[in-house]
């Protein structure tokens, strides 16, 4: 099976959203120190979230790419059993080694 996603992002997003419940409905003031505390978890989820981006990004870029390489080829071997077409196959010829198996075959 594939590789398990994270959910830190999204519950670390639900914490801060928890925390922050209390100052919904009035004034307060964040001493510093939670606001540093704030700040670090905001950091980590950042960089949770920029690799999911980032990795999202590359399965995006690879599936596309593996699309037009796909397409490519195929084009590539269309063309190449165009009546007129400069590509031929390679004979089949008999190999002048053995593989070791009885019969000598390659």
């Amino acid at each position: 099976m594939g590789e398990r996603l994270s959910l830190e992002l999204s519950d670390g997003l639900a914490e801060i959203d928890g925390l922050l419940d209390e100052f919904k409905h009035e004034p307060r003031v964040l001493d510093p120190y939670d606001a540093r505390i704030l700040s670090d978890r905001l950091k980590q989820l950042r960089y949770a979230a920029r690799v999911l981006e980032n990795r999202l990004s590359a399965k995006l870029w690879n599936d596309a790419a593996r699309i037009e390489r796909d397409a490519e080829a195929e084009r590539v071997a269309e063309a190449a059993f165009q009546p007129g077409s400069n590509i031929c196959l390679f004979p089949v010829i008999p190999r002048p080694f053995s593989d070791g198996r009885p019969g000598g075959a390659a």
